[in-house]
């Protein structure tokens, strides 16, 4: 993914702003409760996403809609695509609010959208809860913008306590995206907080967008000796890599982030198997009611359930209860309860937003591969505490 340079993005923020100023207050109480769903139409992973929430809210629907102070109102869910770049986002959001008029938006699911996302949508005081973006700047100083999954500082804190601790590691090897926020933004972290400890040491190997050959890169990484592995990249590269990671005679363990959870072509290679891996969810952790009732909406839907998809329905369920919780659907009110949640039971796991900024507080899952299949290895908890 190319960058777009910090100007481009607020010039972006401001003319939205200008434009869409005062479309969001002021109004009664509206026949429908409109949420915008902000997704890249051309990922697979994402459409997934796409047809569980459209089939929990059709499902919501069948029973007359969401009861808000004391009446049913139907749920509307409006899809807009952010084409995977920083300027379609934009321009889906203005479709949102200033045609649609949703009073809360789901997603988007990569931090290289969502963070310009959120300071377009703080502007115009509209609350959003990103499934999947992870980086730090979503919700940085915000208070409009929430996210469901754990942000990379906690989630590389606990992989990087986990391979000091439990896999007995002192050196690993970083390779990532340099120009990709979520990539970039996750190494630092792990990095960091793994080359913290005694006796620790990190090879950071970063690489550009778009390339295809990793020879080089891996090369350096097995001259360099570590017996570790760690790619926070996107299924695009992983594949790749992985295997030209095995060619280059890399023999160590593979480490990744939540993003390997949705890499579904990665589960089923032999090169890949015995890697771990974070993820926000995990079938066996899940509370296990409501992961039945999420697999009767994916069967419905005729979708795998997995990451993505359950983050999703956690993410529309919290916006439902807030709603139910400060009885109004206005976008300002929204925010308010979003704020105000404590001890959600979702799908992936308790959120409680006590922390005071629109990060949760919740566990995060390390699982394994072995023989094409995803297992439960060990419940992290925040920065490795």
């Amino acid at each position: 993914m190319r960058r777009v340079s910090g100007c481009l993005v607020l010039t972006l923020v401001l003319c939205l702003a200008l434009l869409l100023g005062g479309c969001t207050g002021g109004e009664k109480a509206p026949a429908e409760f409109r949420v915008g769903l902000l997704l890249n139409l051309s990922g697979t992973t994402q459409a997934i996403s796409h047809r569980l929430a459209e089939a929990h809210v059709a499902a919501l629907n069948a029973q007359g809609g969401l009861e808000v102070a004391g009446r049913k109102i139907p749920v509307r869910l409006i899809l807009a695509d952010t084409g995977g770049s920083i300027e379609k986002t934009m321009t889906a959001i203005t479709q949102l609010i200033q045609q649609e008029r949703v009073s809360a938006v789901i997603g988007p699911y990569y931090s290289r959208e969502a963070i310009p996302a959120a300071a377009a949508l703080e502007s115009l005081r509209v609350p959003m809860i990103s499934p999947t973006a992870t980086s730090p700047e979503v919700t940085k100083g915000r208070t409009f913008a929430f996210r469901v999954g754990q942000p990379d500082g906690q989630q590389g804190g606990a992989l990087a306590a986990y391979a000091y601790e439990k896999l007995g590691l002192r050196r690993v090897a970083v390779l990532y995206d340099e120009s990709d926020a979520y990539s970039s933004g996750l190494s630092r972290f792990f990095g960091t907080a793994f080359a913290a400890r005694p006796g620790a040491s990190v090879v950071m190997e970063p690489y550009h967008a778009g390339e295809k050959d990793f020879h080089p890169h891996l090369a350096r990484v097995v001259a360099a000796g570590a017996p570790a592995l760690f790619m926070p990249n996107f299924r695009e590269d992983l594949t790749a890599q992985v295997r030209q990671a095995k060619a280059a005679g890399f023999n160590g363990q593979f480490l990744g982030p939540d993003s390997w959870s949705s890499a579904h072509a990665l589960h089923a290679l032999p090169e890949a198997q015995g890697a771990l891996f974070c993820s926000n969810y995990s079938a066996a952790a899940a509370d296990q009611k409501l992961l039945a009732q999420a697999q009767t909406l994916a069967d419905k839907a005729g979708v795998v359930l997995d990451q993505n998809g359950v983050l999703a329905l956690d993410a529309l369920d919290l916006l439902f209860t807030a709603a139910q919780n400060v009885g109004s659907t206005d976008p300002v009110s929204l925010r308010s309860g979003l704020a105000a949640i404590r001890q959600h039971q979702g799908i992936s796991a308790v959120l409680d937003y006590s922390g005071g900024t629109g990060d949760p507080v919740r566990s995060i899952y390390l699982m394994g591969l072995e023989d094409g299949q995803i297992t439960l290895r060990a419940t992290l908890s925040p920065m490795g505490k």
